[in-house]
């Protein structure tokens, strides 16, 4: 198996289990760039365990929006003193799909879901966000079709 040249020079971020980006949201950059949710904390590799990856203007607000605790989940929450539909569920399917997981590892009796979060800072996310789905086949995207960010 040839790992393309371009797949070298993303410099992800350490992985972090979601369970401690709950907890420390300040972790997670402002800047634009890609994201990526594995079942493991190893290096990135081609179909093994990648299960989502996405890209965003701010890591750090999309990231976010995936933390919701699915025992703590609000459908309406109050925002500028009116009950609007929660951010969590902006990205209604991603979210469903890491609430599922968490619900089974915890119906289990675990406390810790085995999701690890990281990410990569760049300008235009945009053709890696593609490159990477193209050829990591994550588990829960959906080819050509991508976020409206």
């Amino acid at each position: 198996m040839t790992i393309p040249s371009w797949f070298s020079t993303v410099n992800w971020s350490e992985p972090v289990p979601i369970e401690d980006l709950r907890r420390d949201r300040t972790r997670i950059p402002p800047a634009s760039g890609v994201y990526c949710f594995t079942t493991f904390d190893w290096a990135l590799e081609k179909n093994f365990g990648v299960l989502y990856v996405g890209k965003a203007k701010s890591l750090h607000k999309r990231i976010q929006s995936y933390l919701v605790d699915p025992a703590k989940l609000l459908i309406l929450s109050q925002r500028s003193g009116t009950m609007r539909l929660s951010t969590s569920l902006r990205h209604t399917g991603k979210n469903l799909l890491l609430m599922e997981i968490q619900q089974k590892y915890r119906a289990e009796g675990l406390t810790k879901t085995f999701i690890w979060v990281r990410w990569h800072e760049c300008a235009s996310p945009h053709t890696l966000e593609s490159q990477l789905i193209q050829y990591l086949q994550p588990k829960y995207n959906t080819i050509g079709k991508g976020d409206c960010d």
